[in-house]
């Protein structure tokens, strides 16, 4: 059997027979399913970001069943199942030594600079093991869910610096596998009251399926019209500069807006620092997980239903059209099962 195995960050396909030892520290991992992120499509249709390096195998949103454990590695036996949090911190940097690790000024990142779970086979590197990057998943969460705490930790993460309170109104815009995992978060710490906004009809019958208490038609709505200054807490989950000044239209004085998703390079917005200032308005940035953020998520799990976001897996050797499907409009999180 053909294995798109990589090791020493050599690109190499090789006999699962000739597999070389693991090292001391480190595992093998037989990939049971990895996620298609919207940073991978995005690599994949317009070519590479500077986060990648070029020749690397894509897939940072995974679970595996341990095939082969190093021989100083404790704790983790052949056949457990486990998810892996995709940054690979040093430990030592400013970064890390103020608990900002996934900030690392030298990180590896699965799937972006070393090779991910896009393959049958992947070699999980001592560092992942030895900061506790790797997680055994809970009883009753299947490999799909499990394979998405990246996802549920980069949302967590976010949310952190949001402080969601019991009783908040919170505006979600986007309603992809980003605002949904959004979606349940929010309710299960305590949100009272939570909108969504999409353009799918899918997505939007999804959200109001997960708990959204009203899921609104981005094409149809004028939010500001609708709602007014109105939410504790607009989070941004779209792409978008005109959904971005949105937002700060839309909370309430001293509420928090959380740009989440990444923009396009150059993009600017015309922000009147008075509004701000005046409104005492918090504004917060947020990009991937630490690696206490991804175990959280993990535990979290058992109170989320991240496998209804799955709407399409596909096996490896169909992997262009598992890229195709993901701009399917009934689309919402597409699956590799090697």
């Amino acid at each position: 059997m053909k294995a798109a195995f990589l090791y020493a960050q050599e690109d190499l396909r090789i006999e699962e027979t000739d597999l070389p030892p693991v090292e001391p520290h480190g595992l093998l991992l037989k990939v049971l399913a990895c996620g298609i992120c919207g940073s991978d499509a995005r690599m994949f249709f317009a070519g590479p970001s500077p986060r990648y390096t070029i020749p690397v195998v894509l897939g940072h949103e995974l679970s595996g069943e341990i095939v082969e454990v190093g021989l100083q590695v404790e704790g983790y036996a052949p056949g457990d199942i486990v998810t892996l949090a995709p940054i690979i911190p040093c430990m030592r940097c400013s970064a890390c030594s103020r608990g900002l690790d996934n900030l690392c000024e030298r990180a590896q990142t699965i799937g972006c600079t070393i090779h991910g779970g896009m393959a049958e086979y992947m070699y999980v590197p001592g560092q992942t093991v030895q900061v506790g990057g790797v997680v055994k998943l809970p009883q009753g969460v299947d490999y799909r869910a499990g394979a998405l705490s990246e996802l549920v930790g980069c949302c967590l993460h976010g949310l952190q610096k949001m402080e969601i309170e019991p009783g908040d109104r919170v505006l979600i815009i986007g309603d992809g596998p980003i605002g949904l995992t959004f979606l349940q978060l929010t309710k299960l710490m305590g949100a009272g009251w939570v909108a969504t906004s999409g353009r799918r009809p899918r997505r939007r019958e999804l959200a109001v399926e997960l708990g959204a208490d009203e899921s609104l038609d981005a094409t149809a709505t004028d939010l500001k019209a609708h709602f007014g200054p109105s939410f504790d807490r607009v989070i941004v989950a779209a792409s978008s500069v005109t959904a971005t000044k949105e937002a700060l239209e839309l909370v309430r004085s001293g509420g928090s807006v959380l740009l989440f998703s990444g923009y396009l390079p150059g993009s600017s917005l015309n922000l009147q620092l008075n509004d701000v200032h005046y409104q005492e308005l918090h504004l917060h940035g947020s990009i991937d997980c630490t690696v206490k953020d991804f175990r959280n998520a993990v535990a979290l799990q058992p109170m989320l239903n991240m496998g209804e976001l799955v709407t399409a897996s596909y096996a490896l050797d169909e992997i262009v059209a598992a890229f195709h499907a993901t701009r399917d409009r009934d689309a919402v999180k597409v699956m590799i099962e090697p």
